[in-house]
Order: structure tokens, then sequence, then C-alpha cells
């Protein structure tokens, strides 16, 4: 088949059968997990009100994985891709077994050696004229990413989703290049793991949006987390150095900037103060909850916060396919005025919270 009708057909054939393998096996997961007693636990630092089964992130990689191998692609890059994801869920999906026990530095070690490994496949950033700076870089990246991804994993549906909504902005980019240049570029199997990424989890959120049946875990986050980063990596955003970091940038927006708020916070009020203990660190402090504690119900809260990723990696794409630097000047206007308005929620929402707390607590005293 020749590869101008061969990559459109694969997108729909990988996402097809990361979706029917995501969706079929995800009860037979939920009974199994439940069976032996691998379960998410009620606990004052989440909101969930009973004991869910963790662990659907091992069924998203299984039909991510048959569904993005099928087609025999095989390329030196996308194989360092996969060996570092099966690594992560392998990590992740210990954590779970283990009811959260691995240490912090133990996973900011593993995504030290995935990102070696990734830099080994030849899958970096290209940003300086040094190999040890890309490599560097491409480090902060993928550990930022990953970490930021895995506090989006807080609220039913939420991590899922955010996770269909960046693939499809990377999946639009690589249909977008192959149409304009009708030549084949890594961009193509790029697209491909896009299209498997949002059909794994398009089967998960099924049985994952509120209520949810089951969780994804840190197998899923973990894993996820990963391949949004080196996908972000991978990238031919534009020539320009400046604009092309910035294209990533927006398109994870919302875990990214969540991540970063929250850290800013944590450190303020003597939280945390390592980047292991930044890992680590678990609290219901997220844009997530402080939309709740404005009253939006937690769908409500999922779905605006679906809109704000939408409208964030829209602004990436348009950045990206920016003519000049007024038109993309005028998507990264766009992108920091989102930003804003989360910012303003976020506040809002901490306000209420206080207050919420200052009532409760002259209700107490005046009993």
């Amino acid at each position: 088949m020749h590869w101008l009708t061969y990559w459109p057909s694969t997108y729909l054939q990988v996402f097809a059968t990361a979706f029917v393998l995501s969706a079929a096996c995800m009860p037979i997961a939920i009974f199994l997990l439940r069976r032996f007693n691998i379960m998410d636990a009620v606990a004052a630092n989440k909101i969930h009100e009973r004991p869910v089964p963790r662990g659907g992130g091992i069924v998203i990689f299984f039909a991510f994985a048959v569904a993005v191998m099928w087609p025999g692609y095989r390329s030196h890059p996308f194989n360092g891709v996969m060996i570092g994801a099966f690594l992560c869920l392998v990590l992740g999906g210990l954590d779970d077994l283990t009811g959260g026990k691995i240490p912090g530095f133990w996973k900011l070690l593993m995504l030290a050696a995935v990102t070696l490994i990734l830099h080994r496949y030849g899958v970096r950033l290209n940003l300086f004229h040094s190999r040890a700076l890309d490599l560097l870089f491409t480090l902060v990246w993928i550990v930022g990413v990953t970490s930021a991804f895995n506090g989006t994993d807080n609220m039913d549906g939420l991590a899922g989703g955010i996770a269909i909504i960046v693939s499809a902005a990377y999946l639009f980019i690589a249909v977008q290049a192959w149409l304009v240049t009708r030549t084949e570029t890594s961009l193509a199997w790029f697209g491909m793991l896009a299209a498997g990424l949002i059909g794994a989890n398009l089967g998960f959120l099924l049985f994952n949006f509120k209520p949810a049946r089951i969780f994804m875990g840190d197998s899923g986050s973990f894993f996820l987390g990963f391949m949004l980063a080196a996908l972000g990596v991978m990238g031919e955003w534009t020539e320009n150095r400046i604009v092309s970091c910035l294209v990533p940038i927006l398109i994870l927006g919302v875990p990214l900037f969540d991540f970063a708020y929250i850290i800013v916070a944590r450190i303020l009020k003597g939280e945390t103060r390592t980047v292991v203990a930044v890992i680590n660190h678990c609290a219901p402090d997220h844009l997530s909850h402080r939309l709740t504690w404005m009253g939006f119900t937690q769908r409500q809260t999922v779905l605006v916060i679906y809109l704000i990723a939408v409208a964030l990696a829209a602004s990436g794409v348009l950045v990206r396919n920016s003519s000049n630097l007024l038109d993309s000047a005028l998507g990264i206007v766009q992108g920091l005025a989102i930003l804003a308005i989360v910012v303003i929620l976020m506040a809002i929402g901490n306000r209420q919270r206080e207050t919420q707390r200052t009532t409760t607590e002259q209700r107490k005293d005046g009993k």
C-alpha cells in the first residue's frame, strides 16, 4: 500500500483496535482487581467515597501497545519510546500493587533511566549545540510532564480525558503535516502513537467517568505522562526554536500549569522542599479540587477543565501554524489569557476554601 493511503488507514486501524481492546478488557480487569483486592481505599487526601479498583493503566497500555505494534512499523526511535513506556508501566504497576509504597526517589530514578534510553534511541530535544544540555533539558521535560500528568489523576474521568485531548492535538498536527507536505516524515508514526493513546483512553473513559468503576492508578498515569512527554519531544513543531518549545507547553498547558502553580503554593506553605517530596506529595489542592470548592460538581469540574485543555491545545496548534512572528505572538497571548483565567479560578477557589474553614471553626467555637 502506498504511504499516501497507508498512514490515514493506519491511524483509523490503530484507533479502532486500541478502543475495542480497552473497552472489552476493562470489565475483566475490574473483576480481577476486585478479586485480588487491588483497591484504592478511601483516604483523607482523596475525594472518592468508596474503594475503587486501581490498575486500569495496565489495560490502557495493553490496548495501546497491541494497536501500535500490529501494523508492523518499526524504527529505532519507535523502539526507544516503547521500551520507556513499558518500564514506566512496570514501576507504576508495582506502585499500584503495593498500595503506593514505591518511594519517589525510585520514580525519579526511573524517569532518568527512560530519558537516557530515549537519548540512546535518538529521541531528544534539539535546542542547543551541546548534547549534554539537550539531555539535561530532555530530562527536565520528561520528569516535569510525567509528574504533572500524574497530578491530574485525582478525579473521575479527568486524567483520561486530558490524555485524549492532548493526543488529539498531536494527531491533528501529524495529519495536518501529512496533508500539507504530502511527504512521509517522523510525524507519521508520531500520529500513530497519538491515535493509539486516544483509542485506549477512550475505552478506559467508558468505565472511569463519574461514577468511576476503575481507576488508572500509577500504572496508567506514569506510563501516559511519559508518553505525552515523549511525544512532546518528538514533534517537529517549527523551525523557530523558541516557538517550537512553546507549542508542546501550550498543548500540555493544563497539567503543566496546575503542577507549577501548586508546587509554588506548597513551597510557600512549607509543605514540600525537595524534588522527591514534590513527586511523593499528594494533597487535594489541584485546579480540579479548587473548582469543587467554588461549588462545581465533580462532573462539571471535569468538563470545565476539558474546555480549558481544548482551548490551550488549540492555542498550541495555532502557534505551530503561525506564518510570522505576529501570528505566533497572538497565539501565545491567547494561551496566556486562558492561563490568567485559570489563575483567577484557582485563587477564588482557595479563598472559598479558607472562608469555609473559617465558618466551620466559628461554628465549632460557638458550640
